[in-house]
């Protein structure tokens, strides 16, 4: 739903292709776990409903990923859950406000499997765990495999950002780790 060329509540109809995508948008800084889906995005469409069938809000439509600048197929959206926590923040303390785990996080692909002789192993690799941050002060640490954040299993960098973005500073998490063989599970208290 959105106001393109002028063209008061136009609806666009299309599918849902992916969840939890990364598209780069923001380079390597931003939180990015977009819907994507083929229902045309045009120039003032951003900032629309992207519903179901059930009329149900799934997300709000943000970027498109063309070399033109017009729709070519491949449309992005931020998922509900997402934007709405962004909306009480605001309400609520006049700004986003954001948790880290403090880490730099690479998703695992069959290089990273290879390199370091992870066999199979899914989840997010810690490539540098950050100075007096949640996962140092937790005993985190470089290399270790994140499995799951309360009991959630994580397969991708886009899974743990969607996962992370839902909680304040100072909430609490357990995260579930491997570390070479062992596996194990800490708390930590997230920082801002």
């Amino acid at each position: 739903v959105g106001n393109p060329y002028n063209l008061n509540s136009t609806v666009t109809a299309g599918i849902i292709s992916a969840k939890s995508r990364k598209i780069n948008i923001l380079n390597d800084g931003g939180i990015e776990s977009f819907i994507q889906t083929d229902a045309a995005i045009n120039s003032g469409n951003s900032g629309g409903a992207l519903i179901n069938t059930n009329g149900n809000l799934i997300g709000i439509n943000t970027a498109i990923q063309s070399k033109t600048g017009s729709f070519s197929g491949y449309g992005f959206a931020i998922p509900s859950n997402m934007a709405e926590k962004i909306i009480n923040d605001l309400k609520i303390y006049g700004e986003v406000r954001r948790a880290y785990i403090g880490i730099h996080i690479t998703d695992i692909n069959m290089q990273v499997q290879k390199e370091l002789n992870l066999n199979g192993l899914e989840g997010v690799l810690i490539s540098k765990v950050l100075e007096n941050s949640a996962a140092e002060l937790a005993g985190i640490k470089d290399l270790d495999v994140i499995l799951e954040i309360n009991g959630i299993k994580v397969n991708s960098t886009s899974e743990l950002h969607e996962l992370i973005i839902q909680f304040d500073p100072g909430d609490e998490i357990k995260c579930t780790i491997q570390r070479k063989e062992q596996v194990k599970t800490v708390t930590l208290a997230l920082k801002s």
